[in-house]
This record gives structure tokens, sequence and C-alpha cells, in this order.
């Protein structure tokens, strides 16, 4: 588990993190299947659900999440969050690109629909922005663990390298939602809620998932303690604003 709590990026501001965004885009990945071998059966089974589930969450037109960022910014101020949450926005769409293209090379057909993808839409648009970001950063922790695991259940050089780039960017992801978070007023339940949220879809997700899991090497333990882990420090970033 890496320590988010000392990095620099804690510090930043929507303005920040627009040029952390701009900076980002700029350094996206250029996927290579020249070394690339086809997937044996076992490894086509063992990965398809779950990066066909992944492949689809990740992407969003984000109209709904852009509905509650705007009435934020008409009741609370903050104008350059709006253009923050669009590259964002971007960042994760270039994700689904990225798997997608994965998907594309290996013959994997994409899923017209995800039962994970839709009970988290509907979890997020159940309330305003605070709920929205409350859901994504639990999706943006969790996948933390995912595309760790992933990257070690295979031997295909083209899904390591999306797998660390989409580390790389998913850890930055947690600091800015969790940035968000600290500027709504603190709430005696919501820690509470985060917490009942997180340990939900864990569950869910080691149910569906768990082979993938177990062959990059979690435990259900392990998976728990990582996850919760990134979950407490999320909730101190979100505390320490205050």
């Amino acid at each position: 588990m890496i320590n988010l709590l000392k990095s620099k990026m804690n510090k930043y501001n929507y303005k920040d993190w627009i040029s952390y965004f701009k900076s980002n885009d700029q350094q996206r990945l250029h996927i290579d299947f020249s070394k690339e071998l086809p997937l044996t059966d076992s490894e086509r089974r063992l990965i398809t659900p779950s990066v066909r589930a992944f492949q689809k969450g990740e992407g969003s037109d984000g109209r709904h999440l852009m509905n509650t960022v705007e009435a934020y910014i008409h009741q609370h101020g903050a104008p350059e969050y709006r253009e923050a949450m669009l590259w964002f926005i971007k960042e994760e769409n270039w994700h689904s690109a990225y798997l997608r293209k994965f998907m594309d090379h290996h013959h994997i057909k994409p899923a017209k629909s995800s039962f994970p993808d839709k009970v988290f839409r509907k979890l997020r648009q159940a309330g305003g922005l605070r709920c929205e970001i409350t859901i994504l950063v639990t999706a943006e922790m969790i996948a933390l663990t995912y595309y760790d695991a992933l990257s070690k259940s295979t031997d295909s050089p083209a899904l390591k390298s999306i797998c660390t780039q989409m580390l790389r960017d998913e850890l930055p992801h947690i600091m800015f939602q969790s940035h968000t978070l600290s500027r709504f007023k603190k709430h005696p339940f919501h820690k509470f809620i985060r917490i009942i949220t997180m340990e939900t879809t864990l569950l869910f997700v080691w149910a569906q998932f768990h082979n993938v899991y177990q062959a990059g090497g979690y435990s259900f333990v392990k998976f728990l303690k990582e996850n919760l882990g990134y979950l407490h420090q999320s909730i101190m970033l979100e505390e320490m604003k205050h």
C-alpha cells in the first residue's frame, strides 16, 4: 500500500489540479503490441469478465456528474472546479480506451452492460455531488488493488503497461476527490457512510472477481487490508483540511 499522506499533491487547489491534468494529458500511454503473444485459454477465462466490467466502468460522458458540479459551483463558488473535473473525466475515458485497445487486440468483445457499473452509477446518481464523489473515490481506491492484481495475473506486456499507467493515474485521483470531499461541511454520519460503502463494495467485488485477485497474489485478508487502508488515508485527507 502506498502512503498518500506525504504527497505534495495534498496541498493542491483546483488550479493546481488543472495544471496537473493538462500536463498528464501530454503523457498518454502508447500501447506496444509488438511483443504481445495470444492469451492462453486459461488467461482469457481468468481476466475477461473483470476487464470487460472495468472497461465499461472507466468510461463515461460525465453528464450527471457535471450537472452536480454545476449545482455545487452555483452554491459554493470555486468555478475552476468545472475545468478540473472535465480533465478528470477525460482521463478516465483514456483508461477505458486503453482497455478497449487491449480487448480489441485479443478479440474480447466489450460488455454492452455491466451489473457492477449499473450499481455504481445508480448509487452515484442517488444524491448530489458529495454522493457522486463518495462513490467515485471508492471505485478509484478499489481500482488500485485491481490493476495491481491484474498486472500480475498474466504474462501480457501490453496489459502490464496499461495497469502501470492506470496505477500512476489513479493515485492522484484519490487525492483529487479527497480534496473535494474536504470542502463539504463535516457531517457525523459521513465517515460511517464511507466505511459502509467501501465494505459493501469490497464484498461484491471479491465475490465477482476474486480469481483475478488471487492470481495476482491477493488473499481476502490482504484485499480488505489494502483497500480499507486507502479508505483510511482518504478519510484522513478529508478531515485534516477542515
